[in-house]
């Protein structure tokens, strides 16, 4: 089996890690760019949102270099993330390539572990356990990573490519529990060392849609473009919360969804209630502003941002909302960035 998944930024690491210990070869596509997302652009529906264009993109890039078997990720209810893979693979069969497409649905953890994943790689489910608790070490790893990137970057530019660059090596490395345990505990550690460092100018809470949240590419690099400002980036979504979500071991979404209940009496789909609820959050943490981020025509992020601009008055928080499709301007984008920081430091001062 030659295995392909869509890139979602430094996780992409522990989803490799996961196919591999289950016994796949694992065929990840090049990084992503432009080709990428004209790719997806040319054989996707037009009105269909940026991370189905850029994710089908992606797994016509991993075919044309060998993959045999491909994974996505799907949904239910309101999000037209419900019918991406379904979709996907009707488009890919059309344009004649030959493979195995895998839709992998938010199983309970028993359906997932005794079920799915052993009939799929042919494996017993103590093997799916291994692996999966591999993913769970590994993600956790990959999440205290971009934590402190993110403070790095706030802080010092130019250090933060090159911690970056030899920590990616160190995550890809490491193979063992105890190892990743070693590297974790040593990541927290130079997390705390640099946040003695009073360079931190603001902080900014970042919400949105999770695909935008952990692909640097969708985003067009937005948080290496704030923190060139000296912005300290916070985030709770990645990979390793969604996890720990599913697997019924996050007791802090009861919270989240406490305060989103308050602007949202009723899901409308998506990650909408985390949007909200994370965004709340952050205001009460002291952070300096917020920033929404979204594909364009995303239906449950677009009922969000109007519950949003309630929370800023309500809060007195300035809340920038950014939608991106492939036409989005990165010039453009800068220019607004640029303009939301200079009101949050005159607001500072």
């Amino acid at each position: 089996m030659k295995a392909a998944f869509p890139y979602i930024g430094y996780h992409s690491i522990a989803l490799k890690d996961f196919l591999t210990a289950l016994g796949a070869k694992v065929c990840l596509p090049p990084p992503l760019t432009k080709r990428t997302l004209e790719l997806g652009v040319k054989y996707s529906p037009e009105m269909v949102c940026l991370p189905f264009k850029i994710t089908l993109g992606n797994f016509i890039e991993a075919l044309e270099i060998g993959a045999d078997t491909l994974f996505m990720a799907t949904g239910a209810r309101k999000c037209r993330f419900g019918y991406y893979s379904y979709l996907q693979e009707k488009i890919l069969k059309e344009l004649g390539y030959q493979f195995k497409f895998y839709s992998v649905s938010q199983y309970s953890p028993y359906e997932f572990v005794f079920e799915k994943m052993p009939q799929i790689f042919n494996v017993s489910p103590l093997k799916v356990l291994k692996a999966l608790y591999l993913m769970i070490k590994k993600s956790e790893l990959c999440e205290n990573f971009k934590n402190s990137l993110r403070v790095i970057r706030a802080i010092d530019y130019q250090k933060s490519l090159i911690f970056e660059k030899e920590y990616l090596k160190k995550i890809e490395g490491v193979k063992k529990i105890k190892e990743i345990n070693i590297l974790n505990k040593e990541l927290k550690e130079l997390r705390k060392k640099w946040l003695k460092n009073n360079g931190i100018k603001l902080r900014v809470g970042l919400v949105g849609e999770i695909y935008f949240l952990l692909e640097d590419f969708a985003n067009q690099e937005l948080e290496k473009e704030l923190s060139k400002f000296g912005v300290l980036v916070l985030s709770k979504r990645s990979l390793y919360s969604r996890l720990k979500h599913l697997l019924k071991m996050e007791p802090g979404f009861l919270k989240i969804y406490y305060y989103a209940r308050k602007y949202l009496s009723v899901s409308p789909g998506g990650e909408a209630l985390n949007t909200i609820g994370e965004a709340v959050n952050f205001i009460k943490k002291g952070v300096d502003g917020i920033i929404h981020i979204f594909p364009f025509t995303c239906m449950p992020e677009n009922i969000a941002l109007h519950s949003l601009e309630k929370i800023s008055e309500d809060y007195n928080v300035p809340i920038l909302s950014l939608s991106f499709d492939e036409h989005t301007s990165k010039t453009g984008l800068l220019t607004r960035i640029e303009a939301f920081l200079e009101l949050l430091k005159r607001r500072k001062k």
